[in-house]
């Protein structure tokens, strides 16, 4: 059975991984996230809460090439 999946704002998101909302920003626009975690509905993004957990761990912090 799916569990349903839990969508933020981008200020609810940046809050919870205590980034800034312009920082998800443009990860979202540099393509860094999994697109599994992006829903977009026009202009409103939405984030899916597990999705970025699991793109997000376990990267190298610093600058990517």
């Amino acid at each position: 059975m799916n569990t349903p999946r839990r969508w933020l704002t981008v200020r609810q998101a940046g809050e919870l991984f205590q980034v800034s909302p312009k920082t998800l920003f443009s990860l979202i626009g540099r393509g860094r996230l999994p697109a599994e975690a992006v829903l977009r509905i026009g202009r409103q993004i939405r984030l899916d809460v597990a999705a970025l957990e699991a793109g997000l761990v376990g990267k190298p912090k610093g600058r990517h090439t």
